[in-house]
């Protein structure tokens, strides 16, 4: 790999990385675990040190930084129907992943933290 990308040995991953690589579930598989790996060593660079930062989604935000709470995030008084509650609040965060990838559902999906056959029958499931 590193040949391809033009770059000298490869002096390894740390601890850390090989925690977050072990930690990860990987639903995209092998291909997803070779474009982390390609996309962390190309941003490594020519370095001597081991590859300590591991980025398995660039354009997610960093880790450590909590999410936003967005308007209506409270929670709701009891008793409730949790299940209607809870369809209710699956339906609100497929529309917002929805929007903010532009209705690009991979993307979308990649937001949730799904494959694109799991969001696509969420978005049937929803009729969304």
């Amino acid at each position: 790999m590193c040949r391809e990308l033009g770059l000298p040995l490869f002096p390894g991953f740390s601890e850390r990385a090989t925690a977050t690589l072990l930690g990860y579930r990987w639903p995209g598989n092998i291909r997803e675990l070779k474009n982390v790996v390609e996309r962390s060593v190309y941003r490594h660079g020519d370095s001597e040190h081991e590859l300590d930062a591991i980025i398995i989604n660039p354009f997610r935000q960093s880790p450590g930084s909590p999410p936003e709470a967005a308007p209506g995030d409270e929670l709701p008084a009891l008793p409730l129907d949790l299940r209607d509650f809870q369809f209710q609040q699956e339906k609100r965060l497929l529309q917002r992943s929805l929007e903010q990838a532009k209705y690009h559902q991979k993307q979308a999906a990649e937001l949730l933290g799904l494959t694109y056959h799991q969001l696509r029958a969420l978005l049937k499931k929803h009729q969304l």
